[in-house]
């Protein structure tokens, strides 16, 4: 089973509502991120990636529980910590 990733939807008005969560935008890949005994990286089209960022299986192997699946925007940032797409793509 393969959990699809959200994405964003778009709001004529800014609005408050216990049911929805807001979050920054960032330029990056959407990925989900699935740990487990191996741990795996998918974009929203279901490629997996993995292969091309080993320290974010690392760090997710490290920090976050087997059975567990995170879905977020994957960015490379640049020395002053703002999202470059540029980077990101090259890395991609």
């Amino acid at each position: 089973m393969f959990i699809e990733s959200m994405l964003l939807e778009d709001a004529k008005e800014p609005f408050e509502d216990d049911r929805w969560i807001a979050e920054l935008k960032l330029d990056g890949i959407r990925t989900i991120i699935v740990v487990g005994d191996q741990t795996r990286i998918y974009t929203r089209h279901h490629n997996e990636i993995t292969s091309r960022f080993p320290e974010i299986v690392a760090a997710a192997e490290a920090a976050v529980p087997k059975g567990t699946t995170l879905d977020g925007e994957l960015i490379v940032s640049d020395p002053d910590g703002k999202p470059d797409f540029e980077a990101m793509m090259s890395r991609f």
